[in-house]
């Protein structure tokens, strides 16, 4: 491993991994660690990606969306025309919604070979320590950095290390892989005997589904739903892994003393509806050019903060408010139920994919 480098990044995932890449390819010395012995494992996401046509529509401002998709054909495991929203009543909604289902961790070795590729150093297996200035303590030793990029996760030990806010609400989430045919639609389960104040969610994939809830607050944990959710549709788990989601939108400072945060640790996630690949990717890669910028040409890197905050920032926010007032509705089935009636399937995509930013 690397005693010394420009830029060391924290975590592997699609932030760190796109980080990494650019950063690379703009002519920087990279390091980029993770904790995991096998980059991308273990999975705890849904593996559904939007189309480029989506994400172009849900995120207008955004750059380099030509360069970070569409994704790899190879790695597509389902190709999704539309989903299904079902009330807590049963009451199916359609909406349309093009995409596709992904091995997550086959997507996240794919990102971090590109890095490679590019010219970064990976170290895996290497946990994170601690952090004073530009030293960087790991389990495999202390590293000099110019940059350090926390892309460790919604609990971040490096923005910690800077100081930073974590998110405000960290959502538990938990998935798991069940066999058997789905079609080609995402279902989105509805109801607080479900998932209180979230979803639970069907997504296909080649002769499998990625099965799995999200839940607001405390109350019943969320094995014993996903067990009950399973047991209703007759479904054998395999693979269960939990963990939380940031859905309070971006923390307050994404930028401090030398650290730049991304991904989850920065809670660059679309609240309405727990997703986060994309805008991970996006502004991984606005990190990794603002620190180029910064160790080759001075810039501030506060530039990052403005940048992405441009690109995403609006969105974003959007997101979060939505899913606030959502929560008042999530609450209460009956509400819900009338609240879905009322939108319709337009509008239930509109809220879920947009954040509400478009009329329906």
């Amino acid at each position: 491993m690397l005693d010394r480098c420009d830029v060391a990044i924290v975590g592997a995932g699609p932030a760190g991994s796109t980080a990494a890449r650019y950063a690379a390819e703009s002519g920087l010395d990279v390091l980029l660690i993770d904790k995991r012995k096998v980059i991308g494992v273990p999975v705890c996401c849904g593996e559904f990606n939007a189309s480029p046509a989506v994400l172009a529509q849900a995120l207008p401002d955004a750059p380099g969306l030509d360069e970070l998709f569409p994704i790899d054909p190879g790695l597509v495991r389902r190709r999704i025309r539309g989903a299904v929203a079902v009330s807590p009543g049963g009451r199916e909604y359609e909406f349309d919604l093009a995409g596709c289902t992904i091995d997550r961790d086959a997507f996240d070795r794919h990102l971090a070979d590109a890095a490679v590729r590019a010219g970064a150093v990976l170290s895996p297996d290497t946990k994170f320590l601690g952090r004073e200035g530009h030293r960087v303590r790991t389990t495999r030793g202390d590293v000099e950095a110019g940059v350090v990029v926390a892309a460790d996760g919604p609990l971040s030990p490096v923005c910690r290390s800077a100081g930073m806010e974590r998110s405000a609400v960290l959502a538990p989430a938990i998935t798991c892989r069940v066999e058997g045919e789905f079609g080609d639609r995402l279902r989105l389960v509805f109801g607080n005997r479900v998932a209180p104040g979230g979803y639970a969610w069907v997504f296909p994939k080649r002769g499998c589904a990625n099965v799995g809830l999200g839940v607001q607050g405390k109350g019943t944990p969320v094995p014993v739903l996903l067990k009950a959710f399973l047991s209703q549709n007759g479904f054998a788990a395999r693979e269960i892994q939990a963990g939380f989601v940031p859905v309070s939108g971006p923390i307050p400072e994404t930028v401090r003393e030398n650290v730049l945060a991304v991904g989850d640790a920065a809670g660059h996630v679309v609240a309405s509806n727990g997703g986060g690949i994309a805008t991970a990717m996006i502004c991984g890669r606005l990190a990794g050019l603002a620190a180029a910028r910064h160790l080759l040409h001075g810039e501030p890197l506060g530039a990052y903060e403005r940048e992405w905050r441009s690109a995403v920032g609006r969105e974003l926010l959007t997101a979060a408010r939505t899913k606030k007032m959502a929560d008042r509705v999530l609450g209460s089935d009956f509400m819900l139920e009338r609240a879905m009636s009322l939108l319709g399937g337009r509008g239930i995509g509109n809220v879920i994919i947009f954040g509400g930013l478009r009329g329906p």
